[in-house]
């Protein structure tokens, strides 16, 4: 059902130096029923590390225990066997044999025991988990799957693309959408993508779920003004075997979809993380769009006391109600799942600042049980198994090593 838009012109988020949105405070959310599993730093166990880890953009974990990993510069691809000994270091930048344009993210889930990743650029899925085997790539290109259709749906500012096999076939979001229809539709556009199932044999392809056409409009509940756009993700992931599920935004359900894209029942979620967003909270949000702008490049940071400044304008600037805010933003940030069917949902944390999440996330079973899961500071999760949480911890000096957290029992 359509809302009332109300005051729709005093809520403009433009990033050129227009009015930034709302005034007003935020009211308490409403209390949270689940109860809290609280992980302390002491359940980090490191696997391992390296000088030439930087930031961990994804990681994957093969069922020989080897874990893989995303660097965010040169190598790219670092790999540690079970027992944290280094398998390798590699993967150089560039558009020549054996080199990676835009390394994207790794197949959830790996495809023959191996890791792969998405190579936007190139448009295919490359092996990087045998460097010393010749280069094998997967070409994604095809009549219903050409070039510039695989794209991100999450944040603006990286280049990050989920994709994941599913049984046999990988599934990849396809979206056409073009800015013919001005930002907002583009925006809606990649969030509405088609799941394609992807036959790495035959390079046969079959859509899985139009998520435009099996999710609720969201637009309806969302207070647009002149060049405003909302910053939403697109969440999905594969829980288990043969069930893909997907964010919904309107109806606060995790979908699903079985291999044949036949719906399953969906997860009814606890209550959204919030309703209403205060002005500072906002501009904390949206500040590294604004940096962006700012300073010309999604890389170059502000120092910190003109990153201050800087959100103090913001802030200031805001115009609009909480609940207008709050229509903006993303209410989940990261959905994952272990083999076993258990989902782990990431709610946006407005305190740390950003469009991303913090240390809090909701561990739900199968059957829709919620639990809240506190990670400890300083660890971010990137895979979750039936047993562990994946991920990187970052010690006092801010240097990142391999890791995860063995899980209590249910």
């Amino acid at each position: 059902m359509r809302r009332s838009r109300g005051n729709v012109g005093r809520v403009a988020i433009l990033l050129s130096g227009s009015a930034w949105l709302a005034c007003g405070d935020s009211a308490p959310d409403a209390p949270d029923p689940e109860s809290l599993l609280d992980l302390s730093v002491s359940a980090i166990e490191v696997l391992g590390t390296s000088d030439s880890l930087a930031v961990v953009r994804d990681l994957e974990v093969l069922g020989d225990g080897s874990v893989w990993v995303l660097n965010s510069q040169e190598p790219y691809f670092m790999g540690f066997d079970p027992d944290g000994a280094s398998l390798s270091a590699h993967g150089r930048a560039g558009r020549g044999p054996d080199e990676f344009a835009m390394p994207s993210g790794f197949v959830t889930g790996g495809l023959e025991g191996e890791a792969w990743v998405l190579d936007l650029v190139r448009h295919a899925l490359i092996r990087i988990s045998r460097p010393d085997a010749a280069w094998e790539e997967f070409l994604l290109a095809s009549p219903s799957l050409p070039p510039g259709t695989v794209r991100t749906g999450m944040s603006m500012l990286s280049s990050s693309v989920r994709t994941a096999r599913l049984g046999r076939e990988i599934i990849v979001p396809r979206s056409t959408v073009t800015m013919e229809g001005g930002v907002m539709q583009f925006r809606l556009g990649l969030l509405r993508a088609d799941l394609v199932a992807v036959d790495p044999e035959s390079g046969g392809t079959r859509t899985l779920v139009a998520l435009g056409e099996a999710l609720e409009d969201p637009s309806g509940d969302f207070i647009q003004s002149d060049g405003g756009f909302p910053l939403w993700y697109r969440l999905w992931a594969p829980c288990g075997e043969n069930v893909v599920r997907v964010h919904d935004r309107v109806r606060n359900q995790l979908r699903g979809f079985d291999g044949s894209g036949t719906e399953v029942d969906p997860i009814d979620l606890p209550p959204v993380p919030f309703t209403e967003v205060a002005p500072r909270q906002f501009a904390a949000a949206v500040f590294a769009l604004r940096q962006a702008e700012v300073t010309g490049d999604v890389a170059t940071r502000l120092s910190e006391a003109d990153s201050l400044r800087l959100l103090d304008q913001m802030a200031q600037r805001v115009q609009g109600a909480p609940h207008e805010l709050a229509s903006y933003l993303p209410r989940y940030v990261d959905l994952r799942c272990s083999e076993d069917g258990t989902m782990w949902l990431q709610p946006l944390d407005l305190d740390l600042g950003g469009l991303s999440g913090g240390p809090m996330w909701r561990r739900i079973a199968p059957d829709g049980t919620a639990r809240r899961v506190r990670l400890p500071e300083g660890f971010d999760a990137l895979r979750f198994t039936t047993s562990r949480i994946w991920g990187v911890s970052r010690d006092e000096f801010d240097r990142p090593s391999v890791a995860s957290i063995a899980l209590p029992p249910r």
